[in-house]
């Protein structure tokens, strides 16, 4: 009879699959360089009266396809400004993905608007069109979806419900730069599209963020929103509403126009890396691929595989770090739980003393475990692995092994 070899784990004491850290090259060169010098030698650097910002603003309209473009301190503030822009009243239902980072709530919370949490996809890790359509009452009045590690919501079958309901939705494209659903690019097909120019995303002007739109009234309020309703562009409603100040600079905007002309090739790879990752671990018993539709194409902020514990004879933390050990930065998930398991969620300790949303509504809300049954499921099983444009194909292969490895060890053990 045949027998497998199973080599011993680094973690164990075994020799790494890899011994040099992954690279991820340089970021900024000449063409952010140029763009910045000469945003310095204008000698004005606020935003309305300089041409940086103006000009980023054209570029990026046009890369997205979309008719206008706010420019903002930070995504964080790009979701705030988008919220407070459509206007609704404190007290009532924003629908949203447990599976995200706090900045896409934080602007809810500052309106006095009530999160609501749909669950997800088991593989894609989106909230699906079901289960909004499970969460929906009539104190909704918007949809915020996640476009999570560059893979695109089913937007159809959510606009279609939005749309039933006369809900608007806006994008969270934070990490999914030129992500495609059925042919459009995300953040151009609802209401709003809400990205990050943080210095972790596919292209990054160390803070910064950016609202899309194609309705000018929409765009007309985010631009007050975002610079204390101070009326820049001259119609009459000058100071007329509270409106932070979110404005972004002529530095971080020459940095952004530089980084947008390598968009197209940070993506291009990054997609060509995940694919890779996909087609080379898809045969692995007891793994789960980052599920991306045939419809969609992802571009990849990072790549987050599940494993089957019933496959293995260690939990998801010890097969992580077990990865870590080969030399593959690998993350236990990508949050450690779903973001009303959090403290601040569980004790609605949003404000001092009291919610003012809560109490407005007239209604008690709770977040508690079991919310959302399968994204705990999925960020209790989930491995994050990185993905970059720096990357080469060796480098996913490495990858490739050590889960190969890590997933043989461990099942052989049982």
């Amino acid at each position: 009879m045949m027998t497998t070899t199973v080599s011993t784990l680094a973690i164990d004491g075994g020799t790494k699959v890899r011994t040099v850290p992954f690279s991820t090259g340089r970021r900024y060169d000449d063409a952010e360089r140029v763009l910045v010098n000469e945003a310095l030698e204008s000698q004005d650097l606020f935003y309305w009266s300089g041409t940086m910002t103006k000009a980023f603003c054209r570029e990026a309209s046009d890369h997205f396809g979309a008719r206008f473009c706010t420019m903002t301190s930070s995504g964080t503030a790009a979701i705030h400004t988008a919220v407070a822009s459509l206007n609704i009243e404190p007290g009532y239902e924003v629908i949203t993905s447990p599976v995200t980072d706090y900045g896409t709530l934080i602007g809810l919370l500052y309106q006095n608007l009530i999160p609501v949490f749909a669950d997800v996809d088991a593989h894609t890790y989106n909230i699906t069109a079901a289960s909004i359509r499970a969460c929906i009452t009539p104190r909704t009045k918007a949809i915020i979806v996640v476009h999570l590690a560059g893979n695109p919501c089913e937007m159809d079958d959510i606009m279609a419900i939005a749309d039933e309901h006369s809900i608007p939705v806006v994008e969270d494209c934070a990490q999914s730069y030129d992500a495609v659903y059925c042919g459009r690019k995300v953040g151009t097909i609802g209401a709003m599209g809400c990205f990050s120019l943080n210095a972790f995303k596919h292209i990054g002007t160390g803070d910064g963020g950016f609202v899309l739109t194609n309705d000018e009234a929409m765009y007309y309020r985010n631009q007050n929103y975002a610079d204390k309703c101070y009326d820049r562009h001259a119609r009459g409603v000058r100071m007329t509403a509270l409106a932070p100040c979110y404005r972004i600079s002529e530095l971080q905007s020459a940095a952004g126009r530089g980084q947008l002309t390598k968009l197209d090739g940070i993506i291009t790879r990054r997609r060509r890396l995940g694919t890779l990752l996909t087609e080379r671990i898809r045969d692995i018993d007891g793994i789960h691929t980052h599920r991306v539709q045939d419809h969609a194409l992802s571009s990849y902020w990072f790549y987050m595989l599940r494993i089957d514990t019933d496959s293995f004879a260690v939990g998801r933390d010890r097969f992580s770090a077990a990865l870590t050990a080969e030399g593959v930065p690998a993350g236990a998930g990508y949050i450690a739980r779903p973001i009303y398991c959090e403290p601040v969620f569980r004790e609605k300790s949003f404000f001092p003393g009291v919610w003012p949303a809560e109490v407005i509504a007239g209604k008690r809300y709770s977040y508690d475990a079991g919310l959302c049954p399968i994204a705990e499921e999925v960020l209790r099983t989930a491995i994050r692995l990185p993905i970059h444009e720096s990357f080469s194909e060796n480098d996913i292969e490495d990858m490739v092994k050590a889960i190969r490895k890590v997933g043989q060890a461990y099942r052989a053990s049982r």
